[in-house]
């Protein structure tokens, strides 16, 4: 049921400034899919190209969150990032702002008791970034010295895309979980699949009966160890969801590559689904910061200089001032 393959082909690019600053300028590239199913409505890539007028020094692909509110702040970041030189990308996700399916929400679909419709936007996503990685590449935007960084579902993503790929340097997961299922039934930003759930929805794949898929989910999860490659995950009978979880591609990044960023008040991931997916990945290096799910967005400032710090860049050539600092934990 999960393909996360796909046939690259050079997409024709349509691409025009945004908006120019004194050190950076920003342009918006856009091409059709090469995901072989997009709904109507995502056919479209759009993806935030942010160029440092200075020989760039590094590159970062930026993935966001569920919706639309987290995507100003992270272009924000991106173009102050630039301000040090390095080159971002901001992919546009299916299902998101501009992209949402006709007749849909925004994010809405990525955790949906439509299990056939929820797993085309997570292989579409992945094969969009993927398909804008190839292009970065062919375009010889793609430095040496890069990061993938993802917020939320793009932290998600981020694993599954780490999996896949050695193109990344680093990985930087911000406030994400693993184990779905926890998240679809305990997560209070998950309410409406909930209450589509009570109107009849979900009964094919039994996510309707929470005990039964809750109890799947974790025999399933057992499992994973037991498989030599991502092909025999994805063919095995575990159940479809599992499949675009990412606690059943973490093992098949490298844990030196990892940077995991937890927020202490993270209210919309509950605790047992960001244990497990720092536990997947081999524990890797984390901070825990003081914040909540969203109240970190206005610290930019300080996420950007950790991202900057990991791909070996000393400081911002011009200072921003933000809101004082949140404090770093290192476990």
């Amino acid at each position: 049921m999960v393909n996360l393959s796909f046939e690259y082909k050079s997409p024709e690019l349509s691409s025009g400034y945004i908006l120019k600053g004194k050190n950076f300028r920003v342009s918006l590239i856009k091409y059709q899919t090469l995901y072989e199913h997009p709904l109507p409505g995502t056919e479209l890539v759009e993806v935030y190209h942010i160029e440092p007028k200075e020989k760039p020094v590094g590159s970062l692909m930026l993935l966001h969150g569920l919706g639309t509110i987290n995507i100003p702040f992270l272009l924000w970041m991106g173009i102050h990032i630039a301000n040090a030189g390095v080159r971002t990308f901001l992919p546009i996700l299916p299902g998101n702002l501009t992209r949402t399916a006709d007749g849909s929400m925004s994010g809405r679909e990525y955790f949906s008791a439509d299990v056939k419709k929820m797993v085309l936007f997570w292989e579409h996503a992945v094969v969009d970034v993927l398909t804008t990685l190839q292009i970065t590449k062919e375009k010889g935007w793609w430095h040496e010295n890069n990061c993938l960084v993802g917020y939320c579902l793009g932290g998600m993503i981020s694993v599954i895309l780490s999996a896949l790929s050695q193109e990344f340097r680093k990985t930087i997961i911000i406030t994400s979980g693993g184990d779905i299922a926890t998240l679809m039934w305990y997560s209070p930003t998950l309410a409406y699949f909930r209450r589509d759930v009570k109107k009849g929805l979900g009964k094919e794949y039994k996510m309707d009966d929470k005990d039964w898929f809750l109890e799947t989910f974790e025999k399933d999860i057992r499992k994973l160890d037991s498989f030599k490659s991502i092909d025999q995950m994805i063919n095995s009978q575990i159940h479809p969801i599992l499949k675009i979880d990412p606690i059943a591609y973490a093992r098949y990044t490298q844990k030196d590559r990892i940077t995991f960023i937890e927020a202490l008040f993270d209210r919309a991931l509950p605790l047992r689904t960001r244990k497990i997916l720092w536990n997947a990945l081999g524990k890797p290096k984390r901070y825990i910061i003081p914040t909540g799910h969203v109240t970190w967005l206005p610290f930019q400032y300080f996420l950007g200089s950790l991202i900057l710090k990991e791909m070996n860049i000393k400081e911002f050539k011009r200072k921003v001032k933000l809101l004082e600092k949140p404090k770093l934990e290192e476990k």
